[in-house]
């Protein structure tokens, strides 16, 4: 542009108020004007409607056009008779640009419907490339927590005290054991043993619970069992060493020392104590008359852990190194998610561990609800 020009257009006037240099051009009319004002001013109403009929019209009839941007386009109007605004022109030209990958992908749902979710590659070759840069910018940040919807621990149930028994609250207790784990049959407590158990086999389960509490909000309760049994055996040294309490106090505390010093676990101080009102809240159970349901489920559950981890750890070892020549894209990137980091299952100690169980549970069984 020359220098002529360029003055020119510095020095000319708008066309609708004669008195203001100019500064934009009505994309519709071509006439010069200086502010939005004088664009809205009954000498240039006529063909100001009209524009912004015809972009609402042709944005909204538009079947490329998202909600974002019909959103966007209601919101401009808005403004047009609240504020004088001289960028609410600009935002009309840009509505376009919000929405203009709608449509070029499709739908994620659609796209994972007939996956195997279990399947971590199979997913990331279904994200757009996009996708997959949120993805690893959100793992970047520490972010991933805040899209995964918080697990909510079974065992939060509890029926509050009344005099008069409430029929409705009963059966909202009835259907919430309902969703518990499934109490497991063991044998009688008769059947194993003649002699009677140390008072310190409360406090050798709390030990147990305390771990399992922890570990189950640790994982956000989507758990996989050989991992599961693993961390367990790293924070409960009454499982994995047959460590005895004199009182309940030591049992769990020290399920929260082993939390702080384990090379598997990072917490806190607030999950600590998270896991200790989740402990109380077991033992104490959902009711007066169903005091260790809570305690049997939880046992039952552990057992089935164990078990699961047992199995699974007894597969061929070449079909492992098999799958492990056969990593795809995600797997490579993020080896992380495999059980390299964790320590070998011994399955003479799984199977010890599970007669232990077992008996534990079997002694509730002889409770009659009480511990």
């Amino acid at each position: 542009m020359s220098k002529e020009s360029s003055e020119s257009k510095q020095t000319r006037l708008c066309g609708l108020c004669d008195e203001k240099p100019s500064k934009y051009c009505c994309p519709r009319c071509e006439i010069f004007y200086c502010s939005l004002e004088c664009y809205k001013s009954e000498k240039h109403e006529g063909c100001s409607e009209s524009f912004y009929r015809e972009c609402v019209n042709e944005e909204l009839a538009s079947h490329q056009v998202g909600d974002d941007a019909k959103a966007k386009m209601i919101d401009i109007l808005k403004k047009m008779h609240e504020n004088d605004n001289d960028d609410l022109i600009e935002e009309i030209e840009n509505v376009e640009e919000i929405d203009s990958d709608d449509g070029s992908e499709i739908d994620l749902h659609t796209r994972i419907q007939d996956l195997n979710l279990d399947d971590p590659d199979a997913l990331w070759n279904a994200l757009t490339e996009d996708e997959r840069n949120d993805f690893e910018a959100m793992l970047n940040q520490g972010d991933v927590g805040t899209i995964i919807p918080q697990w909510e621990p079974w065992w939060s149930f509890t029926k509050e005290k009344k005099l008069v028994e409430d029929v409705e609250e009963s059966s909202k207790e009835t259907e919430a054991l309902k969703k518990f784990p499934e109490i497991k049959s063991v044998p009688k407590f008769t059947s194993l043993t003649t002699v009677k158990p140390s008072p310190a086999i409360r406090f050798n389960m709390a030990n147990v619970v305390a771990s399992y509490a922890f570990i189950m909000r640790y994982f956000n309760g989507e758990i996989e069992p050989m991992e599961t049994a693993s961390y367990l055996l790293d924070i409960c040294t009454n499982l994995n060493c047959n460590n005895n309490f004199e009182d309940p106090e030591s049992a769990v505390e020290s399920v929260a020392q082993r939390c702080l010093q384990s090379e598997l676990i990072q917490t806190d101080e607030a999950s600590l104590e998270v896991m200790r009102n989740d402990t109380l809240q077991i033992l104490q159970g959902p009711s007066e008359e169903n005091k260790l349901h809570y305690n049997k489920s939880t046992f039952s559950h552990i057992i089935q852990i164990f078990a699961d981890a047992k199995s699974l750890s007894k597969r061929n070892k070449t079909d492992l190194n098999d799958k492990s020549t056969n990593k795809g894209t995600f797997s490579r990137k993020f080896p992380e998610h495999n059980q390299n980091h964790l320590p070998n299952l011994d399955l003479s100690k799984v199977k010890k561990v599970i007669k232990k169980l077992e008996y534990y549970l079997s002694f509730l069984d002889s409770c009659d609800n009480q511990v």
